[in-house]
């Protein structure tokens, strides 16, 4: 019997691996409760619904408002209209929407490493809905252990109807949310006439069925998972923070170690009892005293539980504050002044194009399929397509000048577009002849000159012969 010998490497590892496989540790799936979030009244409260209210009211209130007629705010998908306002923007002008989008992401890094996710916090619709159904929802069930009860299936009758009313509740929110969003690319009045009568498109209807749906999920039950897992902007603020930026910070030094209170205020040790309200009132569910967290939208709710618990307890606020780790002079802040400067650059360049954009686009084209025409008094006749785009909310009524005669007479409605065929005679014997036709609104006197090419390719021929 051949004997093999014994390596103590090998002879090592296997004992590890054989160890590791006998004491593994058994995993089980663990039923947490939904976090339930408790509503704390304070500054940060107040400032939010300033912030909140105006903006649910701009976009509640938005596509009733009119401008001459139409709607004040209006997305016409089918003729490739934006209506803003007293601007039409058309689909060749996606070019402005572009360094609109760059202008809001300059000006989003100024205020990320300024103030830290300010815009989350405040402004953004995930959180301004969410606190919204929140606030549903407490008004509805109850408190927040109320709540809890009823999760963990100890609420009383009246508690599981106040429970389906929320659901419903949540639902007509949801609803009137998609209604409004669709009315931004739907004629309100036409859609509420297709409502009544029940004559809804079916594409109307997939859109609302999908919106509704979606507002319902998001602030509802994904809540806080949105901003942890599928915002991109809560995984770059991290490049975008420094130590000067304002952000919800605990005072771990004056905190700890934390203890429970004592009606005596004999306590040794930090000002932290350890009451957990900041952890409660977090939309997010993060625990602030564990330190600066990619979770945290710095709504400042954890400020407000903190501050009114110290002032009950007769200590100091702001144990839990909104401010930056290093206080420097705003002009040693380059990089913030350079975002500041690339955003109002990108949207004072959008502001100047769309004001001096004129409100008739207009081409001449030369006609390649006949390069001349020869009258029998030896008139050469040149064949253009001139092209012509209205791109006012107003009609016009055009007339084109040659330098010679009147080539036209046509009236354009808002927003129409046509193409007319134009004769231009000359008599040279020039090679070529510099154009230059005008074109006149009679309505607004609005004037624009269009330059063109006349050739004589008779003295271009004649020309070469006699060279060769």
């Amino acid at each position: 019997m051949v004997m093999i010998p014994r390596i103590p490497l090998l002879s090592a590892l296997f004992t590890a691996a054989r160890r590791r496989h006998d004491n593994r540790i058994p995993l089980h799936m663990i039923d947490e409760p939904p976090h339930r979030v408790r509503l704390a009244s304070g500054l940060f409260r107040n400032w939010r619904r300033a912030v909140g209210w105006p903006l649910l009211a701009v976009f509640f209130i938005t596509p009733w408002l009119s401008w001459q007629g139409k709607p004040a705010v209006f997305f016409d998908l089918n003729a490739q209209q934006f209506h803003i306002g007293g601007w039409l923007l058309w689909s060749e002008d996606l070019l402005l929407l572009s360094g609109l989008l760059i202008g809001s992401a300059f000006a989003l890094f100024f205020v990320a490493m300024y103030a830290g996710r300010l815009w989350c916090g405040f402004s953004c619709p995930q959180t301004v809905w969410t606190f919204m159904f929140i606030w549903l929802e407490e008004k509805i069930e109850g408190s927040r252990q109320m709540r809890r009860k009823l999760d963990q299936g100890k609420g009383s009758r009246q508690q599981k109807v106040r429970r389906a009313l929320k659901f419903v509740a949540w639902g007509l929110l949801s609803l009137a949310t998609a209604i409004t969003i669709i009315a931004y690319f739907y004629p309100l009045a036409q859609w509420w006439s297709d409502v009544i009568q029940g004559d809804i498109s079916s594409v109307a209807m997939f859109w609302l069925i999908l919106i509704s749906t979606l507002t319902f999920l998001n602030a509802g039950w994904l809540r806080e998972s949105v901003c942890t897992h599928m915002c991109p902007y809560s995984r770059f603020q991290s490049v975008m923070f420094d130590n000067q930026t304002r952000t919800v910070r605990y005072d771990s030094a004056r905190g700890e170690p934390r203890g429970k209170h004592n009606p005596d205020n004999t306590n040794s040790g930090g000002d932290c009892i350890d009451c957990g309200l900041c952890v409660q009132v977090c939309p997010t569910n993060i625990d602030i005293r564990d330190g600066l967290q990619i979770a945290c939208i710095d709504c400042g709710a954890c400020i407000d539980a903190c501050d009114k618990v110290m002032l009950q307890i007769g200590r100091a606020t702001g144990l839990i504050t909104y401010q930056p780790e290093q206080q420097l002079s705003p002009l040693q802040r380059w990089r913030l002044w350079g975002y500041g400067a690339l955003a109002l650059s990108a949207f004072a360049v959008i502001l100047v194009t769309t004001l001096l954009q004129p409100p008739l686009s207009a081409s001449l084209e030369r006609d390649r399929l006949a390069l001349y025409q020869l009258t029998p008094d030896d008139t050469l006749i040149n064949r253009y397509t001139l092209k012509l785009h209205n791109r006012s909310q107003d009609a016009m009524q055009l007339t084109v000048y040659d330098q010679q005669q009147i080539l036209l007479h046509t009236t354009l409605s808002a927003g129409q577009r046509a193409a007319h065929s134009l004769d231009i005679e000359r008599t040279t014997d020039t090679p070529s002849q510099a154009l230059e036709l005008r074109i006149e609104d009679q309505r607004s006197g609005y004037q624009q000159e269009l330059p063109a090419r006349f050739t004589n390719p008779r003295v271009r021929t004649a020309s070469l012969a006699a060279n060769n």
